[in-house]
C-alpha cells in the first residue's frame, strides 16, 4: 500500500506540473534545450568574435558568455513560438486539451521514473515480500522499466535521425543557407561553353 500512495503523489504532482504547462510548453522546453546546446555548439565561436569586437574586450571568458547568449536567444525564440501556438489554442476554447494531455504525459514521466526507484528498492532488497503484496501497482512499476528500453531502443533510430538532421539544419544556417557552390560552378560552366561555341 505504501507504494501504491507514492505512486499516487508521484502521478498528481506529474499531472500538476503538466496541467498548469500544458502540453506544448512542456514539449516546447525539451526542444528548446535540444536546440539550444545545438546552436550554442555551433554559433558560440562566431557570437564570442561579435561580442568581443563590439565590447573592444577579449578575455576566455568571452567565450562562456557567447555560448550563453546563443542558448538564451535559442530558447528565447522558441519560446515565443510556444506562447503563440498556445494563444492559438486558447483562441480556439480548446486550451483544456492541451493543458490535460500535458498533464497525463508529465503524469507518465514521473510515474516512470517512480518505476525506476522500485526497481533499484526491489533489486536492492529494500522491499519486502509483504509490501510487493499489499501493493496494486508493484507489477506494473517493476515490468515499466524493461518496457520503456523496449520502446527507446525501436525509436533511437528515430532520435538519431532527428539529431543528425538538426546538426545538419545548423550547419546550412552556418553556410548562409545551404546554397551550394556546385549551382553556381554550372552555370560558370555553362557560360565558358557557350563563349566557345560562339568563337
Amino acid at each position: 500500500m505504501v507504494i501504491d500512495i507514492i505512486c499516487l503523489i508521484f502521478a498528481a504532482y506529474g499531472f500538476y506540473l503538466g496541467f498548469s504547462k500544458g502540453i506544448i510548453k512542456t514539449v516546447f522546453t525539451l526542444i528548446s534545450i535540444v536546440f539550444g546546446v545545438i546552436a550554442a555548439a555551433k554559433f558560440s565561436p562566431m557570437m564570442t568574435d561579435f561580442l568581443e569586437s563590439i565590447l573592444n574586450y577579449h578575455h576566455g571568458l568571452m567565450f562562456i558568455a557567447g555560448t550563453l547568449v546563443v542558448f538564451g536567444l535559442t530558447w528565447l525564440l522558441i519560446r515565443i513560438l510556444a506562447n503563440s501556438l498556445e494563444g492559438i489554442l486558447k483562441t480556439g476554447n480548446v486550451n483544456i486539451i492541451n493543458q490535460a494531455a500535458g498533464g497525463a504525459i508529465m503524469a507518465f514521466l514521473l510515474v516512470s521514473l517512480f518505476s525506476v526507484f522500485v526497481l533499484f528498492g526491489e533489486r536492492a532488497h529494500i522491499i519486502d515480500d509483504t509490501t510487493k503484496k499489499e501493493s496494486l501497482t508493484y507489477g506494473v512499476l517493476e515490468a515499466m522499466p524493461d518496457k520503456l528500453m523496449g520502446v527507446s531502443q525501436k525509436l533511437k533510430p528515430v532520435f538519431k535521425e532527428f539529431w543528425e538532421y538538426s546538426i545538419n539544419f545548423m550547419d546550412r544556417i552556418e553556410k548562409g543557407g545551404g546554397v551550394e557552390k556546385k549551382s553556381s560552378d554550372t552555370i560558370f560552366d555553362i557560360d565558358e561553353d557557350a563563349d566557345s561555341s560562339k568563337r
